[in-house]
């Protein structure tokens, strides 16, 4: 697109539209006209977003989409049922045999999927696991990215979000091969961090049979802000978009620092694991406090749990985090809560120290029953939670 006002793929917005006359009612035939000049600005419009797009389009796969899947079964030496089955696992919708959207990037894809296939054995089940993970990450990944430009674009170029968003689809190929490179190194950090956790848990689990018991000895963390329907309900979408980052942004830099991991964050709450009770505890009350001292101070209040876990599909499963959300919903504002079993754990670990419980009255919770939930305190606060001012 041509720069307008200095920015890359701008649009100029102040194109004069058709006008009714004086005698013209609203709604009548010479209000709805539109003349032959906007007409043709729309159409010189819609061919210049094409043209970008198909330009992106050669930058991200090299070239235009123009085989079907016929096509790339023959260039792979599979079905075309096999390649139709690759596309929707990616988690794009389902196509006719016959439409011509992939590409020769497509096929290569779907010949190094075959080749892992092939090489390491997979089940159907897990070579379908292992596309769908990718393809869910990269959903979430892509969108996340442009995200984050369009409002980098906003801020820069004191934009609508639209035309951010124009300036975006007009300059993204600028950033692919530094996108690439990241998410790569990304990857292959997180893969060797996760290897070093499996040897050193293997290590500590030692070769025993579990049977069908969840495989994994986890600290599961819930903290959430409080009232978060009523402090969202009135903000525009800017103020909104600060607030949700803010909180996601703190919540992953605290977690990180002190050795958890974020499983997911949910707008209004984060969702986290450790290999071991002590960290957990010490993530919790940083988030508590982190949030407690911002600028703007957001009121939060959350549980901790300590058990066995299902790890699948790059999140945890199991009763030890059902209970760990229960509990984190039973907390008042500023309160952290755990169960009696995960108190008598830290108890008798002798790298836990700092933190005294108070057992709460017991507590009917939905879908698990009656509990015996207890507060946390930092050793030397006063009985009950801070409150936030």
């Amino acid at each position: 697109m041509d720069d307008v006002n200095g920015l890359p793929g701008s649009v100029d917005a102040g194109t004069d539209g058709p006008r009714a006359g004086a005698g013209d009612a609203p709604g009548s035939a010479a209000e709805d006209a539109v003349s032959p000049a906007v007409a043709q600005d729309a159409v010189e419009a819609a061919d210049e977003g094409r043209r970008t797009l198909e330009r992106q389009t050669l930058a991200l796969l090299g070239e235009l989409p123009r085989l079907d899947a016929y096509d790339v079964a023959r260039l792979v030496g599979t079905s075309a049922a096999r390649v139709l089955q690759f596309w929707r696992a990616l988690g794009f919708a389902g196509e006719p045999a016959s439409s011509r959207v992939f590409t020769h990037a497509d096929a290569d894809a779907l010949r190094s999927a075959l080749t892992l296939l092939e090489k390491a054995e997979l089940s159907e089940g897990a070579f379908r696991t292992l596309i769908r993970a990718a393809a869910h990450s990269a959903d979430r990944l892509s969108l996340w990215q442009v995200e984050a430009l369009v409002e980098d674009a906003e801020r820069r170029y004191v934009l609508d979000n639209v035309s951010a968003r124009l300036v975006v689809l007009d300059t993204i190929d600028q950033t692919i091969d530094a996108l690439v490179a990241l998410q790569s190194h990304a990857w292959r950090r997180h893969l060797l961090a996760l290897l070093t956790r499996t040897e050193r848990s293997v290590g500590r689990a030692g070769m025993a049979d579990l049977g069908d018991e969840l495989p994994l000895e986890r600290a599961i963390g819930f903290i959430d802000v409080v009232s978060y329907t009523q402090r969202t309900a009135h903000l525009g979408a800017a103020e909104l978009s600060a607030l949700v980052q803010e909180f996601d942004g703190r919540a992953r830099d605290v977690v990180t620092e002190l050795g958890a991991r974020v499983v997911k964050t949910l707008g209004d709450g984060v969702m986290f694991v450790s290999d071991d009770l002590g960290t957990c505890l010490a993530v919790a009350f940083a988030l508590r406090d982190t949030f407690r001292e911002g600028a703007v101070p957001i009121q939060v209040h959350g549980a901790l749990t300590w058990g066995r876990v299902l790890s699948r599909s790059g999140d945890v499963y199991g009763p030890t985090v059902n209970l760990a959300a229960r509990l984190a919903d039973l907390a008042h504002a500023g309160q952290l809560l755990t169960d009696e079993v995960t108190w008598a754990v830290a108890e008798h670990e002798p790298d836990i120290e700092g933190f005294v419980a108070e057992a709460l009255p017991p507590a009917q919770v939905h879908g698990i029953g009656a509990v015996s939930p207890y507060l946390l305190r930092r050793t030397g606060e006063p009985g009950g939670a801070p409150d936030v001012e």
